[in-house]
């Protein structure tokens, strides 16, 4: 499995542990992984998690899919879930994605289950009124100003 044919690419990862996430992701050498996070072993970045390459199960490219949700087979999936039990930085660091798709699957996520989040409603309106004001994607602007009203 070479990791590096996957950076910058949407992909489908199933871990030793039988969970799948699906993103955009990057490649980091060995190198690059050890001087970051202190463990030499390639690995592929998808937001803020880590899949190295000793726990990735299998690997699936998603370029070129098309279906009701673009590249991907949900409208969210596990990652999402993952960012929301994170907490309020994650969702908002998410919400400022680089990558929109990203964005846009967490706010179908706070859509479908709100209480996830195990933070306040305040909280999170607070979160989408940034992602209003700064978020450089209008669609994410939008949808973030739909479920901020919402649950205010």
């Amino acid at each position: 499995m070479r990791l590096s044919e996957y950076d910058g690419k949407c992909v489908r990862i199933i871990t030793r542990w039988s969970e799948t996430v699906e993103g955009i992701c990057s490649y980091d050498s060995e190198e690059y992984a050890e001087h970051e996070f202190g463990r030499c072993e390639e690995a592929l970045e998808i937001e803020r998690f880590l899949f190295y390459i000793s726990d990735i199960a299998d690997i699936e490219s998603l370029e070129g899919r098309t279906g009701p949700y673009g590249r991907f087979s949900a409208p969210f999936g596990r990652l999402e879930e993952l960012i929301v039990e994170e907490g309020s930085d994650a969702v908002e660091d998410t919400l400022f994605s680089a990558e929109p798709e990203h964005s846009l699957r967490l706010l179908c996520c706070l859509e479908a289950k709100p209480d996830l989040a195990g933070f306040d409603c305040a909280e999170l309106a607070s979160i989408l009124k940034k992602a209003v004001e700064y978020s450089e994607c209008a669609e994410v602007r939008e949808r973030s100003k739909v479920l901020a009203r919402a649950i205010s």
